[in-house]
């Protein structure tokens, strides 16, 4: 999706690596990569695409039940939202 929008990536396929990607923001907002843990397998990476009544990011993402979907995750699992930077 990066690439296709005129951007780079991290070159790193671990999701943690964009925690320090592009400009850091506080809150969820549309169009932001979300960076969240998932336990001890790592992590998880997708961009926010709403946020819905609750406050929690609605984020599109690969990998999610083996294929591209887009779920409601809780906001306590995001540690850290970025904007791409051109």
């Amino acid at each position: 999706v990066l690439q296709r929008s005129g951007h780079q990536g991290t070159g790193s396929d671990m999701a943690r690596s964009f925690s320090s990607y592009g400009q850091r923001i506080s809150g969820p907002q549309v169009g932001a990569i979300a960076v969240m843990s998932r336990g001890r397998r790592g992590g998880h990476v997708g961009v926010v695409s709403g946020i819905d009544a609750s406050g929690n990011p609605i984020i599109v993402s690969g990998n999610h039940g083996n294929r591209v979907a887009e779920s409601v995750y809780s906001r306590g699992r995001i540690y850290a939202y970025v904007m791409p930077t051109s």
